[in-house]
């Protein structure tokens, strides 16, 4: 209730007892009874203000706690905002929850809460932000078929990456999803409803309110992707809840007539457009089914099981070199420990992103002098001379990266060269579709492929070299490139002399 109207009621007892005292309670009795009938009024009203007023106050400190428990669980940001399921939680929550609130606590007592969110000097989210950061979430769910429940519960093949999903954020998600995933968000959503056993005033109104936004949703989604059936069973099921609803009623005539026109003889009916879908060519869905391959080995489809030490340069002989042999033909090999942890993390501080370049597919790194000095000790490692090598270049893969397939067929070099510096907790393997080949490069290890069929930079390009980068589920991939421009010393697949140790079946 107002506080003017609450005003306006004091006001009134007033003058009413102002008049009963100047007739010096005429009417005796009568007067006093009605004086009690009055004020009983009043404390029934307050009674009941006061009680909407902690209801309203409940429902934001149960919301406010919730937000709080999740607030609390950042150790770092870094980590925490590698994880794709809490980039979408917490730009959800500024999308919605939190100008919710603020219209609670501002309809509350009718007091204005402090500055309008709008109002304060605050880094907020985009719309456009909360549009990507669920098309990204609805890409990893693509390309490494994640269970909708299992991802809804925060959940990723059995290992807890993040928190559960309300049933408002799974039904954010089938809204923008095509159908066959859409339904799987509208159960999960409609399991995330309170369950029957919460009986409180809030919970029952929530289920039930709930239950028909999700149905709604679904009704739309059926009807969109042509499954009249389906959405005019759904539209029955929402005139049980809403027998009344007009908008409805109406939505279920229109889903009869379409039955019906469908069924009329081919000719006489209007044809339904069908919704246009991207459709993914068979490269792309090789790559995806390599990527879910690889989500949790090492490496899938190594053609060698073994590893051996290095040291036929006499910088190896100080230093061996641990290599795992990927492919022979053509040469892919992973250089084990090339960089102590040490050495990663000092690395990472000379890296700064460049501004203003963005990929599709990563975000390019820019290198200091130092950083490059440093990593000159590369190229001692492989043998080579030091301007063999061109300038190394950072690359950072994240959550909201897609796979692209990269070649070097226009590039005049025979090798390429790439030294992780951070690994990702899942995901981010590289993939050689054409070979059906995936190494996920350990922190620190460096992968080392040919990119011609025979040495020299004039020599062809060898297709199977094409690769690319599966996204990054859980965590940022950061990672140096380097390209060689001389002809390739292939020393690895030739007779092993005393230099060479075999150290067993395991890289």
């Amino acid at each position: 209730m107002p506080v003017v109207f609450s005003v306006l009621w004091l006001l009134q007892l007033f003058l009413l007892v102002e008049s009963v005292a100047g007739a010096n309670f005429a009417r005796g009795e009568e007067q006093l009874q009605a004086l009690l009938d009055t004020e009983t009024q009043l404390i029934d009203g307050l009674r009941d203000y006061i009680e909407r007023l902690e209801r309203q106050l409940e429902e934001i400190r149960r919301e406010t706690s919730a937000i709080e428990e999740i607030h609390s669980q950042v150790d770092s940001v870094e980590e925490y905002m590698g994880n794709p399921l809490n980039v979408f939680g917490i730009l959800k929550r500024f999308e919605s929850v939190w100008p919710g609130l603020e219209q609670k606590a501002n309809a509350t007592l009718e007091m204005v809460f402090g500055e309008r969110l709008s109002d304060r000097q605050l880094t907020l989210p985009s719309e456009e932000d909360y549009e990507e950061s669920l098309n990204h979430l609805l890409h990893l769910q693509s390309v490494y078929e994640l269970d909708s429940n299992s991802l809804s519960l925060g959940v990723v093949n059995g290992f807890k990456l993040g928190s559960s999903m309300s049933w408002g954020d799974c039904l954010e998600v089938a809204r923008k999803s095509d159908f066959p995933v859409a339904r799987f968000w509208l159960e999960s959503a409609l399991e995330k409803l309170p369950s029957a056993s919460e009986n409180s005033t809030e919970s029952q109104r929530e289920r039930e309110s709930g239950r028909v936004h999700i149905l709604e949703a679904t009704l739309n989604i059926e009807y969109r992707a042509g499954e009249l059936s389906r959405a005019l069973a759904t539209a029955e099921e929402l005139l049980l809840l809403l027998p009344m609803n007009q908008g409805i009623q109406k939505a279920k005539r229109k889903i009869e007539k379409a039955m019906a026109k469908k069924e009329l003889p081919k000719g006489r009916g209007q044809k339904s457009k069908a919704k246009k879908q991207i459709s993914k060519s068979t490269e792309q869905l090789l790559i995806e089914e390599i990527c879910r391959g690889a989500k949790q080995q090492v490496t899938t489809g190594s053609r060698f099981n073994h590893c051996q030490l290095d040291g036929s340069s006499p910088w190896l002989l100080l230093q061996p070199s641990r290599l795992e042999p990927v492919s022979s033909d053509p040469y892919i090999v992973l250089h084990h420990d090339v960089l102590t942890p040490k050495e990663s993390n000092e690395l990472l501080q000379l890296i700064d992103e460049e501004e203003d370049t963005k990929g599709v597919s990563y975000q390019s790194l820019k290198l200091s002098k130092l950083a490059q000095k440093k990593l000159g000790r590369i190229s001692r490692l492989l043998g080579l001379e030091i301007l063999e090598l061109d300038p190394w270049t950072g690359r950072r893969h994240g959550h909201e990266h897609i796979t692209k397939l990269e070649h070097s067929s226009e590039l005049k070099h025979v090798a390429r060269l790439m030294l992780n510096l951070q690994a990702p907790g899942m995901g981010g393997a590289v993939v050689f579709p054409q070979l059906e080949l995936a190494v996920n490069v350990p922190r620190g290890s460096l992968l080392h492929w040919r990119t011609r069929f025979a040495g020299g930079s004039s020599s062809e390009w060898d297709y199977r070299s094409g690769q690319a980068i599966c996204p990054v589920l859980l965590g940022v991939q950061l990672s140096v490139i380097a390209c060689q421009s001389n002809v390739l010393r292939d020393t690895l697949y030739g007779p092993r002399g005393q230099d060479s140790i075999d150290v067993g079946s395991e890289a």
